[in-house]
């Protein structure tokens, strides 16, 4: 099936083409049973009756008589009578199945009768007697050709608005189901983000009503997933609350098991933070989209960490190409990207914005170690699970997410120093401020 359509236009066009032309074998071959064949033999007796006639003038006429008589024959009825054959007539048409018909009738009625075609100057049919006395009387065919043009102009006639009608019915059906696809994007970047809406055909609705359903019941599971993630850690903090206290009891002889454990609580509680702070992220999407510069969020964050005594440099924060962003979003974007690189980064921290053709690059890069070589230069769009950049890695998955709720492109690499280098590529909108 390598040629068959793949659209529905496409494929309800093929169906109508496979329609039209069976409709023209089945009209054909009714003409041709119930029309053709029944005319053709009354035309073949009216031949032989005209013949006799024709016969009997030239038998019993003089050549004055035979004149008079073939000159008002021609001016009453168009037709043409010869004493003669003319032997540069030629075979009748084979595709025409009425003069086939009427040929057959002939030859099997009278052998001496039989049928000529004359295409110039005008389409013309001759009755030829070829047994004496020899004949050819014409009978005029424009009427045959006018019915076939006209059959042709209304079959193109009728094919065409056949086509018209097909496309502006496949064109409306298609909006919605459009509309559908586009909708069930939305909710797959977001699913608070848009309410289907379904119009048109019942089926289409039908569709429309169950991914409502499907978004209303992902929508409940994601937040039932949250609330039991955010009971947990809630929970188990407290005792982990008195394990940290119950450790700062300890002797001093003890004070390396001591050290162990309070790592070991530490990083236990690192975890159960990053936990809630993937049950808050619903609450983040879920603020109003913003367009303009991020200047004040990128000022706002320097600010904030330069307070906390960190050595973060903001870098090319004027003349920013306006985006749509969620600015609690973003800012807890920059955060897990900033506090990652305090950690991580050797505590000298770049925080950068640069235009970038269409695009305005966010770049938050240290002075560190730099990333293992599997995560260098690294398009993130995955599961950040199977490969975390740190940690168990749901820091980075919180970024991935608040990315792609941007539409935006989040990319690892290491700077020329060998530091790590996370790179934010959002598209930026001219028309909007």
């Amino acid at each position: 099936m390598k040629f068959f359509p793949k659209t529905l236009l496409g494929r309800t066009l093929l169906l109508i083409i496979l329609f039209m032309l069976l409709n023209a074998v089945i009209i054909r071959t009714i003409l041709i049973v119930f029309v053709a064949s029944p005319a053709a033999s009354k035309f073949a007796n009216l031949s032989e009756s005209i013949a006799v006639f024709a016969e009997d003038v030239l038998v019993r006429s003089n050549d004055e008589s035979k004149q008079q008589i073939a000159e008002r024959l021609y001016q009453h009825t168009g037709m043409i009578l010869k004493d003669n054959i003319d032997n540069s007539l030629e075979d009748t048409p084979s595709y025409i199945g009425f003069i086939n018909s009427w040929k057959d009738t002939l030859s099997k009625n009278n052998n001496d009768l039989i049928l000529r075609y004359q295409e110039q100057p005008e389409r013309t049919l001759w009755l030829v007697h070829t047994k004496p006395p020899l004949f050819s009387l014409s009978i005029p065919f424009n009427l045959m050709g006018m019915l076939t043009r006209t059959a042709g102009a209304i079959f193109f006639l009728t094919f065409s608005v056949l086509m018209l009608i097909a496309y502006f019915a496949v064109r409306h059906l298609n909006r919605p189901l459009h509309d559908l696809a586009e909708a069930a994007k939305s909710i797959g970047k977001n699913i608070n983000s848009v309410d289907i809406n379904p119009r048109g055909p019942e089926e289409v609705r039908a569709v429309g009503r169950a991914l409502n359903e499907m978004k209303a019941n992902l929508d409940h599971m994601i937040k039932a997933q949250e609330f039991l993630l955010a009971g947990i850690s809630h929970d188990l903090r407290t005792p982990l609350t008195r394990i940290r206290l119950a450790t700062e009891m300890i002797t001093d002889e003890s004070s390396d098991l001591s050290e162990g454990m309070k790592e070991d609580i530490q990083e236990i509680d690192a975890i159960l933070y990053s936990i809630i702070e993937v049950a808050r992220f619903n609450i983040e999407s879920t603020e109003p989209w913003e367009f303009g510069s991020i200047k004040s969020i990128l000022l706002d964050t320097q600010e904030k960490y330069q307070r906390a005594h960190v050595n973060l440099t903001l870098l090319n924060g004027n003349n920013l190409l306006p985006v749509r962003y969620k600015p609690m979003a973003l800012q807890r974007l920059l955060y897990n990207l900033i506090d990652n690189s305090v950690k991580h980064g050797g505590g000298v921290i770049t925080l950068s914005a640069r235009n970038n053709g269409s695009k305005m690059d966010l770049c938050v890069f240290d002075q560190g170690s730099g990333l293992p070589i599997k995560m260098h230069k690294r398009h993130l769009f995955s599961d950040l699970t199977e490969q975390p950049l740190h940690g168990n890695g749901l820091g980075l998955i919180i970024v991935q997410r608040i990315a792609q709720l941007h539409e935006a492109e989040l990319t690892l690499g290491n700077n020329a120093q060998g530091g790590a280098e996370i790179i934010l590529s959002m598209p930026t909108y001219f028309d909007r401020v």
